[in-house]
């Protein structure tokens, strides 16, 4: 595989038939963007029945309960989850909460009703799959290892997350304080080093906005491609030098004929050069097609589709690039920006649910003190991009995890993952470290599940020059690999839709 990356800076099925889960996908996908909404239109605002009685967090057995929010700050409730690993599930039940206007005016109104409103919160999170996926992450990576291990599961159609996994303790770290309002986080203290983490390592915030992902940002050049007109056919005689237009520092080592950026392939020697489609290119993730394609295209067309698949830019030099100069940013296709292991699942959840986007969800059902279902909670989605174009980029998709396009071999020929053999059913993703090897990234998706996985050190932290150990990468892999298979196993198997072959050439 190519890995020249510039770095820059269950189960389901049995939970589907609540009215808050019921999603109609309507389609009308001809040309442009349709846009629906599953949320209740006009809905009215949630009001607590009862006052002092806290509100309730179950886990999506809809028996096992995961916190009671009687505290004045309700994150503090998350520290007493009886398993400690879901604390960052609680926590992030807690951020979706604040940000809900049908729960009040401002954050501070909506906590008041988290802690007094007696409401019962039927979350999202599998106590199987999550056992299972803390186990996986922690075998590759023990808890308090300088890199940081995340993963997360969601579910496409509905963005329901089903695990939040990481090799750190929900803890606070010795010597730091509780944040000092119940309805913001501001206070509470970031330490890189230990074992003991209370900050949103698998969703990411302004504070914690990620790490670089890689290669599966290559994805969003492929989409914005085919979304243009081309084909997944669409060939490139590559080289392994590719003398771009972008324009960077004549000093800088990737710079050549004064001041051109000139990625490298490295990798796989018999896809350092020759003539490339969007199968085996995305599939040995040749850098020199996508910054050669990705300038056909333009680079604020790729970034474009990456939001829209549900990639949030936090960190504010990536907001500034971005937006200003997007045009510009030859790299971003390289996956240079910070995300998270949760905004990788969702953009491929995106793909693989026909091109409909929906917000992250981590709570499947609500009720209030009364007993009545919780209107404008259920799954927030909408179609942004036409289902065959994300039949055609999740084709593309299939080549690097061992899987076969549905249009035979074209996938090309050469060392490929046995992610494929691990999941055993259809798959899509993509996967690699950056080129100094400080983070590696992972994405699987299948039709009823993605998980994503992220390796990588806070920006903060002293040691964010540590590589990846060998043989890190693999084990890493394989263990969001086997999440996926561990999620998958209770549901009956489905394909991917094929393309039409009119958008393959």
């Amino acid at each position: 595989m190519n890995e020249s990356i510039i770095e820059h800076g269950p189960e389901t099925g049995r939970r589907r038939g609540t009215a808050a889960l019921a999603v109609v996908l309507v389609v009308a996908a001809v040309a442009g963007i349709v846009v629906w909404r599953s949320r209740d239109e006009g809905a009215p605002v949630a009001r607590p029945a009862s006052k002092g009685q806290a509100s309730e967090l179950y886990a999506a057995d809809g028996t096992t309960l995961i916190a009671r929010f009687d505290t004045e700050d309700p994150r503090e409730a998350c520290l007493r989850v009886p398993v400690n690993d879901w604390g960052y599930y609680c926590d992030y039940v807690v951020t979706w909460w604040q940000a809900q206007e049908v729960f009040g005016a401002g954050k501070a109104e909506r906590v008041e009703r988290l802690r007094h409103g007696g409401f019962r919160v039927g979350g999202s999170l599998d106590p199987r799959l999550q056992a299972n996926a803390k186990r996986r992450v922690d075998a590759v990576l023990p808890v308090g290892d300088p890199k940081v291990f995340s993963l997360a599961t969601i579910e496409p159609g509905t963005g329901l997350i089903r695990t939040m996994a990481v090799n750190r303790n929900f803890r606070r770290p010795p010597g730091a304080s509780p944040a000092v309002s119940p309805a913001e986080r501001d206070g509470r203290p970031w330490r890189p080093a230990g074992p003991d983490l209370v900050d949103p390592l698998i969703s990411g915030d302004e504070d914690m906005p990620g790490a670089a992902a890689g290669a599966p940002f290559m994805m969003f050049t492929l989409a914005a491609a085919l979304e243009s007109g081309l084909k997944l056919d669409h060939a490139i005689d590559t080289k392994r030098v590719y003398e771009s237009n972008y324009r960077i520092d004549p000093s800088s080592p990737v710079a050549c004929n004064g001041g051109h950026w000139c990625p490298v392939n490295t990798g796989d020697t018999a896809y350092q050069s020759g003539r490339r489609t969007m199968w085996d290119a995305f599939g040995h993730s040749v850098v020199t097609y996508f910054v050669a394609l990705q300038e056909k295209v333009g680079a604020d067309k790729a970034i474009a589709m990456a939001k829209r698949l549900g990639i949030v830019f936090r960190a504010e030099e990536d907001k500034m690039l971005s937006q200003a100069a997007g045009a510009s940013w030859g790299a971003f296709t390289l996956g240079v920006s910070a995300t998270t292991a949760l905004d990788l699942a969702n953009a491929y959840a995106t793909l693989a649910a026909d091109g409909t986007h929906c917000d992250p969800l981590p709570v499947a059902k609500l009720t209030d003190a009364a007993g009545r279902p919780v209107v404008g909670t259920g799954p927030a989605c909408e179609a942004v991009l036409r289902p065959e174009v994300a039949r055609a980029a999740i084709d593309a998709g299939r080549c690097p995890v061992g899987d076969r396009s549905a249009f035979g071999d074209r996938c090309g020929a050469g060392a490929v993952t046995t992610v494929r053999d691990t999941v055993g059913r259809p798959v899509a993703g993509q996967l690699g470290p950056t080129t100094n090897r400080r983070t590696f990234s992972m994405v699987v998706a299948g039709p009823q599940l993605v998980t994503a996985g992220m390796i990588a050190t806070s920006p903060k932290a002293d040691t964010t020059s540590v590589e990846i150990a060998d043989g890190v990468p693999e084990r890493a892999t394989g263990a969001v690999a086997g999440v996926q298979h561990d999620g998958l196993a209770p549901l009956p198997a489905r394909d991917f839709t094929a393309p039409p072959q009119e958008i393959a050439g």
